[in-house]
């Protein structure tokens, strides 16, 4: 035996087939692993995908004042193609750097099931966990917002030059919500709609962020509930104040009767029966200015300085409502209230919600200077610019804003007299974060 031991041990027949053996072994092995592995990754993928919807559609929910859990949960149920168990749904979320953002909503998920190769070598199946969290994330400042649920929102038209400094944003769901035609141009930054966007690649800037079909905006004031603060006026025994050629006239404060219109009983209100008509150089005081029924006008030559002040426009229905009329050849020096224990902190001028029949017109030139917000909920406003024309902090909401000429808006926070946190944080999109 031991003779016939020693010879097959140096006997080289029958190597490649014990290697080939062995080999296929490892190969086969590898094989397995790999394939099983593979299952593993695409679960992972596939639970990541359904875990960010989920967080997506809760944090949209939230930010929405609706049922989040049930929101997350469908999209949990409609999203996923295999069996989980669903770990966590929380908000705010209990880890991460979004801990305690009541904004967002955090989503755990894991699934785990035996596959034929790996199930040899472990004793129980190898579980896949995945983390999701969304938020609502401000997406830029915008200067410009349409309320207006249908219909084109934010219109530029003609071969207007829009330079703005700033984001737009439509709430209104139709297609086009935000329209640029002819040789318009538009240079904002973000473009936003809740619903189309209608636009030749000429009409914008080609690294402008368009985000067409998005969420609305909050009106950032509607927390504030403005309304107008005084009674109205018997409008049809008053004809309203004008400012002659070469006059040049003061008005708000005290009593005083040097003062064309002033504050009566004392309470920091001027009111203005049936109109503003300024052809000359008037001055106001600080203060809150009503002006019931008629206009607020400003004509070409005119001057106009207020600063601190605040303007509001009502009228005894829509169809009388007081509105805006600017010439673009006037000269403008107007600054919105700055009061931040004050309802109208930061507003220059505001239309009561009862909204108007006919167009704010604002005709800008280089002697334009209006600071604060322009609130008009229920009007409409047509913003024309010239050459030169420009604004550091003017705010446009209303139900439409048009534009036509050369408009200039440069809106940076830093600059303006006023408390702009609201505006800042009007604009959000839900996006994942971890």
């Amino acid at each position: 035996m031991l003779k016939h031991l020693k010879r097959l041990a140096r006997d080289q027949k029958g190597n490649i087939l014990i290697m080939v053996a062995g080999g296929t072994a490892a190969l086969v092995g590898s094989a397995g692993i790999a394939v099983d592995a593979t299952q593993w990754y695409l679960w992972k993928r596939q639970m990541q995908q359904t875990v960010d919807s989920a967080s997506m559609a809760g944090a949209l929910s939230l930010n929405r004042s609706e049922d989040w859990e049930a929101a997350a949960k469908l999209a949990l149920e409609r999203t996923t193609n295999s069996d989980y168990t669903l770990e966590t749904l929380q908000n705010p979320p209990s880890t991460g750097a979004y801990t305690g953002d009541n904004l967002a909503i955090e989503v755990i998920a894991t699934t785990s099931r035996a596959l034929p190769f790996s199930s040899v070598f472990m004793s129980s199946p190898a579980t896949i966990r995945v983390r999701s969290v969304a938020t609502a994330i401000g997406e830029g400042e915008h200067c410009v917002i349409s309320l207006k649920k249908t219909g084109v929102g934010i219109g530029v038209s003609g071969s207007a030059q829009v330079n703005l400094g700033c984001g737009v944003a439509a709430n209104s769901k139709s297609s086009p919500a935000v329209k640029l035609d002819g040789t318009s141009y538009l240079k904002a930054q973000p473009i936003n709609a809740v619903g189309g966007i209608d636009y030749d690649p000429s009409n914008i800037d080609p690294n402008t962020q368009l985000l067409p079909y998005s969420n609305e905006v909050e009106d950032p004031l509607a927390s504030r509930g403005l309304t107008v603060p005084s009674a109205p006026c018997d409008n049809s025994s008053k004809s309203g104040v004008a400012i002659a050629p070469s006059d040049r006239t003061t008005i708000g404060g005290n009593s005083n009767p040097n003062y064309a219109v002033s504050d009566q009983d004392g309470d920091g209100i001027t009111k203005i029966c049936g109109g503003l008509d300024v052809k000359g150089t008037l001055t106001m005081r600080p203060g809150v200015y009503i002006i019931d029924g008629g206009d607020f006008k400003i004509n070409s030559g005119a001057k106009i300085t207020g600063h601190d002040v605040t303007i509001i426009l009502t009228g005894a229905n829509a169809g009388k409502m007081a509105n805006l009329d600017i010439s673009g050849s006037a000269t403008v020096d107007l600054t919105a209230t700055d009061d931040d224990t004050s309802e109208w902190d930061g507003v220059l001028i505001y239309q009561d919600q009862i909204g108007s029949t006919h167009t704010s017109t604002i005709n800008g030139g280089s002697n334009l200077g209006l600071e604060g917000i322009v609130y008009m909920p229920n009007g409409d406003v047509q913003f024309n610019g010239n050459a030169g024309q420009h604004a550091d902090c003017l705010l446009l909401v209303a139900s439409t804003v048009n534009f036509g000429g050369e408009s200039s808006l440069d809106y940076d926070s830093s600059s303006c007299p006023f408390d702009t946190s609201t505006i800042e944080n009007a604009s959000k999109i839900i996006r994942v974060v971890e």
